[in-house]
């Protein structure tokens, strides 16, 4: 049954809390701003009409808040609330009520609301932000940062040994001897196999441990289909078996966390864990929405996705969208333009590179996709449609005439001559039907909008910088993808209600 505090604090409680906590003190600020009352709509399904009362659901709520705002475990939280006047004041407590154990905030954090549940808790405070006119639609600004998972990350052999060892103590709480007999016959596999070589790589321990797995495939198979946690142990060390047999890109790198992903975000700086990736409003700095991904996950594929959330959650969308070149697909700016948005996405620099061959860049499309001229003036209006089976879009195919080509000063420039060198092959133009997008790419790139608006890319690097230093975002405090979607989410809110405050009461930066 959801129980709910009286909301009531003594006089007494209330005398020693007005001469104890400052009137500009953080948490008397939010507490101004913010009626947390929404939880007990918000989370009215999780408990039942019968049984023991629960404890005060906005309060448990504001307890997680608290964490991320003060940058606390929640076993420090806890101590927090013991002795600090001004956290149970702004829980409802009185200086003699019992506090909550962090085993009750932490079944709360999962049980009660999970992910879904704090998707909710950052819209609704988006939503406030929206209802005191602090969020304005000239123009958003999309970006990612990374967020470790709270792991370390062993070697390729040393995984494939951690996942079997894991495996068999799942197997353990069936079947003793056999979970034994596998793990001495698996390491008695793999040092013989060291004994016999100096260097044994990662694919020889996948074919040994692909062995043992096939056989317990056999042996274990009815338990396969009824018990959930060792068919999820199986199911990591069969993926990693997998990954190294066959060169997987998409690499699990922990067992521990085996959601957590590895990708370079630049040559020698490798990263493992997730993404935040996040829309904001350049004027606030608010942050409107928010996907949470593995490392790999690519950031341009969350530009449609969270300018989507904004609109559907919200019913806004910006006259401006600022994003940094890796997001400037086709794909991305084409539906940007669809929905009437301008996009300032800066172009690749291309102005270094040799040129060899003339790339498209160095043809002139005309607007109408109608007509391509080449560097020497030539213009042609032949093509053909052609299907792009990458993208699985059409693509108009440009074709000139090959005489004239051959006859051109450029054609070394531009041809590329067939294998045995003799002749050239004819000069052809693809281009996306829905490369206006690019164009009015281009034309935008070059104006003084755009060079203004692309410069405050930096308010929504300050946001990230905010919640690595206040709020913990660097590393995930919970394991798996599920775990980090909380965890990003919460530092999320965290930072969006002292940024709310500060925009209420610029006279004090309400920094905790």
């Amino acid at each position: 049954m959801m129980g709910k505090n009286s909301g009531q604090i003594d006089v007494f409680n209330s005398m020693i809390y007005e001469k104890l906590i400052p009137k500009d003190h953080l948490l008397v600020k939010i507490d101004t701003i913010i009626d947390f009352s929404f939880a007990y709509d918000m989370l009215k399904d999780c408990y039942k009409d019968l049984g023991r009362k629960s404890k005060d659901p906005a309060m448990m709520l504001k307890i997680c808040l608290l964490e991320y705002l003060y940058n606390l475990s929640y076993i420090e939280v806890v101590s927090r609330i013991k002795t600090d006047v001004a956290f149970r004041w702004f829980l409802g407590l009185n200086i003699d009520d019992n506090t909550p154990d962090d085993t009750t905030i932490s079944h709360f954090r999962i049980k009660r609301l999970g992910e879904k549940r704090f998707h909710n808790f950052f819209n609704e405070i988006v939503r406030k932000c929206i209802e005191r006119d602090l969020v304005k639609t000239k123009r958003f600004i999309i970006d990612s940062t990374d967020v470790a998972a709270n792991v370390n990350y062993p070697s390729s052999k040393k995984l494939l040994c951690n996942a079997f060892r894991k495996l068999t103590k799942e197997i353990r709480k069936f079947n003793a001897d056999l979970a034994e007999n596998q793990l001495e016959a698996f390491e008695t596999a793999i040092e013989e196999e060291h004994a016999k070589n100096e260097k044994v790589n990662v694919n020889r321990y996948s074919e040994i441990a692909n062995k043992h797995l096939e056989y317990l495939y056999l042996k274990t198979y009815d338990e396969l289909q009824t018990n959930e946690k060792y068919r999820e142990s199986f199911g990591l060390l069969h993926d990693l078996i997998d990954q190294y047999t066959n060169n997987k890109k998409d690499k699990i790198v922990s067992t521990v966390d085996p959601d957590a992903r590895v990708a370079h975000k630049s040559p020698g700086n490798v990263k493992r864990g997730y993404k935040n990736h996040i829309i904001v409003d350049e004027e606030s700095e608010i942050i409107l929405s928010s996907v949470q991904t593995p490392f790999n996950v690519g950031d341009e594929k969350k530009l449609v996705e969270l300018v989507d959330q904004v609109e559907e959650n919200f019913e806004i969308k910006p006259e401006e969208l600022s994003a940094d070149k890796v997001y400037g697909t086709i794909d991305n700016r084409s539906n940007l333009k669809d929905r009437n948005i301008v996009a300032n996405i800066q172009f690749y620099n291309e102005n270094s590179r040799e040129i060899k061959i003339f790339g498209i860049k160095e043809f002139n499309i005309s607007k109408d996709l109608e007509r391509v001229t080449c560097p020497n003036g030539i213009t042609t209006e032949k093509y053909t449609i052609l299907k792009d089976k990458k993208r699985n879009q059409p693509m108009k195919s440009f074709k000139f005439d090959k005489k004239i080509c051959l006859a051109c000063t450029l054609i070394d420039q531009c041809l590329r001559k067939t294998k045995n060198g003799k002749s050239y092959i004819v000069r052809k133009v693809d281009i996306s039907t829905r490369y206006d997008a690019i164009l009015d790419g281009l034309d935008r790139a070059k104006t003084e909008e755009f060079r203004q608006a692309y410069n405050k890319r930096y308010k929504v690097e300050r946001r990230f910088a905010t919640m690595v230093r206040k709020h913990g975002l660097r590393r995930c405090r919970y394991l798996k993808l599920v775990g980090a979607k909380i965890h990003i989410t919460l530092a999320n809110i965290a930072c969006n209600i002292i940024r709310m405050v500060n925009l209420l009461d610029p006279s004090h930066l309400a920094m905790p």
